[in-house]
């Protein structure tokens, strides 16, 4: 028998730049995360590729289109996933599994166009966000323990995501520090979207339907800002549509279209937040999932709806200002 392995070295955190903004750092230096939402579905095989080689095809087909990251939404990969993010050399932003019991619409939708923060810590809160039971709740830690145990080694795990949209959300700012003591090679984006408690690493926001402006930063604010989740526009490929009521964020009916405004969301509107003070970008999303078209690839993966140098231009406008290293 023949067995063979690999590692890694390399560091993760946050740190200033040269104009002493928090920026995400890789290897003590300033590094943009351009990343792209990855639910893991396959209409083959639902949350189970049908090979290696189709997990192969999705990383190397979003590192061709410039990305760097991909975020792992709400789903605990196999380590082969994992070990070819390692090989082929993709960042790993790693959801948990959220949980809970019944989420309701406005305190996990609504927040998305308007302005609604809930105090995690509070027995309604905890309700509306559906963790009101505290066997759940405890249920949820052990979860996060085990899954930071069974990821520690992997290489190319950069962040840590506990709660995504308020969904099963309750003491994020605790479970941010727990996840922290578990594991502090890894930064922690405690509460993704919204309902911010102020804790963890990073100051998250999700925007979808609107532009996107960096918000006023307190002096007090020291975390980095991210957009951790933007974007979502669909496009309908016909013969590669699964759903019978396609869902989108902004909706286009030709290629053309949707390349027009995609660059422009990224040489536009972004590039230059990018610049000022944004750390890291997870446009939504890698591939269709069932309803949701608004993959950048069809549920099946045959289609690339943009020719691929106008999603590499757009990319190529997110840049950090080139730091000076003494």
């Amino acid at each position: 028998d023949r067995v063979t392995s690999y590692a890694g070295m390399r560091s993760f955190g946050v740190g200033p730049d040269d104009d002493g903004k928090p920026r995400l750092l890789l290897n003590g230096r300033p590094y943009l995360h351009i990343g792209v939402l990855d639910q893991g579905y396959w209409p083959d095989g639902l949350l189970t590729a049908a090979s290696d080689e189709a997990l192969v095809h999705d990383f190397t087909e979003m590192k061709r289109l410039g990305f760097t990251m991909l975020r792992k939404d709400i789903k605990v990969e196999p380590l082969r996933w994992y070990a070819y993010c390692d090989r082929l050399g993709m960042l790993v932003w790693q959801d948990l599994v959220n949980g809970g019991g019944r989420y309701r619409t406005p305190v996990v939708s609504w927040p998305g166009r308007w302005p609604v923060r809930l105090r995690d810590d509070r027995p309604r809160s905890r309700w509306l966000l559906g963790r009101a039971d505290p066997a759940g709740r405890e249920e949820f830690r052990s979860e996060m323990r085990r899954t930071v145990e069974h990821l520690r080694n992997v290489t190319s795990l950069a962040v840590w995501v506990p709660f995504n949209e308020g969904w099963g959300q309750f003491d994020a700012v605790s479970v941010a520090t727990e996840v922290a003591t578990l594991d502090p090679t890894r930064s922690v984006d405690h509460a993704s979207g919204w309902h911010d408690q102020g804790g963890g690493d990073l100051w998250s926001k999700h925007v979808y339907e609107r532009p996107f402006t960096a918000p006023r930063r307190r002096a007090d604010e020291r975390r980095v800002l991210v957009l951790s989740e933007y974007g979502g526009y669909d496009l309908a490929v016909e013969g590669h549509v699964w759903g019978e009521k396609p869902f989108g964020y902004r909706r286009f009916t030709s290629v053309d279209a949707l390349g027009e405004a995609f660059l422009r969301l990224h040489e536009t509107e972004l590039a230059p937040v990018v610049g000022h003070d944004l750390s890291a970008v997870v446009y939504t999303q890698l591939s269709d999932v069932e309803d949701e078209v608004n993959g950048l690839l069809t549920y099946d993966r045959e289609v690339l709806k943009l020719p691929e140098d106008l999603v590499r231009r757009a990319l190529a406008a997110l840049t950090l200002r080139p730091p000076s290293y003494g």
